[in-house]
């Protein structure tokens, strides 16, 4: 029983180590989009994504 219970807590602790390690990828996704320039819009330029296609 105590075999079973020690695996299950290996799992259970891999399980969260998983859920902090995507947690911590998305802070930093979140910093770099933060320090990424921002395209500043010019009045006589259309800045959407359908302005740019031929």
């Amino acid at each position: 029983m105590a075999f079973y219970l020690s695996w299950l807590a290996i799992g259970l602790a891999g399980a969260t180590g998983v859920v902090g390690l995507r947690a911590l990828a998305a802070a930093q996704a979140k910093q770099r989009a933060a320090l990424r320039p921002v395209r500043i819009a010019s009045p006589g330029r259309q800045t959407d994504r359908d302005a740019r296609r031929g």
